[in-house]
């Protein structure tokens, strides 16, 4: 990742010289904006933008800058429909987005429907693995995170029962995500003891849930669920008297959780694609120049989103600047030079990459180790 220099703003200025005359490239991003899912679509555009400037303050792609044009995909099916029509009506060369599970699944009619490219930051549902389409990710599909975790979890001293709770509202990445665990896990260590779900965090749900671990005494309950879910039910079963170790998925790693949980994040801990994001010199600089360009520091959505945008570069480059030959260009295999670290994405779109076990300490995000995302 680069920043703009003095000697990048000289570079910047010979190439405007040559080509700020010519069309730019349009790139749509849309995501959700507002709303319970709103820190990862924020973060998603935020580390999107960046990436843009970063790209045009090195020369664009063939002599033509990029242009962010931004839409709200409202959190809902066809707000996200809408959304992506209004893009492609407005030229986009391909649409960064969505950045959850759900949002994208609407919203791929509408990508046959107009030809124009979807390239995902944080979709990581394996309902869409292995498919000739024009769906692409920069994410790995969620079920390796989950069979990863179940594998962890077995021979853990203190670890024999297990109650999973997931969103219903985010469908294609809680069901399969969850599905996964449960799967592994009872091949190695026996029956899930409860499988819960939810579509509301209402207090008929809290008392039930509560009521259902109070009967079960589970040692870990699984919440698949969002950021601010996972901060709300953590407060509700630790204020319940309920001692069960908490394990949430890499869907609630955001700013949102840390700030929500406030005292109540003992013992929490996360399975996840996405290292924090000062593990490496390469994520604190990048979380330095978010700081200083959005006040805040980045989540896992901002770097994601990045990548997808240098992916897009990319495939942009490699097609000679003509949209028609992208989709051919997106559909190489190719080792992607992420900030993550190496990042393997197939023909078919889908990226793989390594897991880890996350705590949060401190008010931050700390890596404890690094688990096998691959079975043994």
């Amino acid at each position: 990742m680069r920043r703009p220099t003095l000697w990048g703003a000289v570079l910047y200025l010979a190439f405007c010289l040559v080509g700020c005359g010519r069309e730019p490239f349009r790139v749509g991003f849309s995501a959700t904006l507002t709303g319970t899912y709103s820190d990862l679509g924020i973060h998603g555009r935020n580390g999107a933008r960046m990436a843009i400037e970063d790209i045009n303050a090195a020369g664009g792609v063939h002599g033509r800058r990029l242009e962010l044009l931004v839409a709200d995909d409202t959190g809902q099916p066809e707000g996200a429909r809408e959304a992506d029509r209004r893009l492609a009506a407005q030229g986009v060369v391909a649409i960064i987005g969505h950045m959850t599970s759900a949002m994208t699944m609407a919203a791929l009619p509408v990508t046959k429907e107009t030809g124009v490219p979807l390239i995902s930051p944080t979709t990581s549902s394996p309902y869409l693995q292995g498919q000739k389409d024009l769906f692409f990710r920069v994410h790995p599909t969620s079920d390796t995170a989950a069979r990863a975790l179940a594998r962890w979890v077995t021979g853990k001293p203190g670890i024999q029962t297990v109650c999973t709770v997931r969103d219903l509202l985010n469908e294609p990445f809680s069901s399969p995500w969850e599905a996964a665990f449960v799967d592994e896990y009872e091949k190695l260590n026996g029956p899930v003891i409860c499988r819960l779900t939810y579509s509301s965090t209402d207090e008929a749900f809290l008392s039930s849930l509560v009521g259902t671990l109070r009967q079960s005494v589970p040692d870990m309950v699984l919440l698949v669920s969002s950021a601010r879910d996972t901060a709300f039910i953590s407060r509700t079963l630790h204020e319940a008297g309920i001692p069960s170790l908490i394990l949430t998925s890499g869907w609630a790693q955001t700013d949102a959780l840390l700030v929500e949980l406030g005292l109540h994040s003992t013992g929490l801990l996360l399975a996840t694609d996405n290292a924090p994001t000062d593990t490496t010199a390469m994520l604190r600089e990048f979380s330095w120049q978010y700081h200083k360009r959005f006040g805040v520091y980045p989540s896992f959505a901002a770097v994601r989103a990045y990548d997808a945008v240098r992916l897009l570069a990319t495939a942009l480059e490699e097609a000679k600047g003509q949209p028609k030959h992208l989709v051919e260009a997106l559909s190489r295999p190719r080792t992607l030079d992420s900030l993550y670290g190496p990042l393997h994405i197939d023909a078919f779109g889908d990226a793989s990459g390594a897991v880890y076990l996350v705590a949060v300490k401190n008010g931050r995000f700390v890596v404890l180790e690094q688990i096998a995302g691959d079975m043994p």
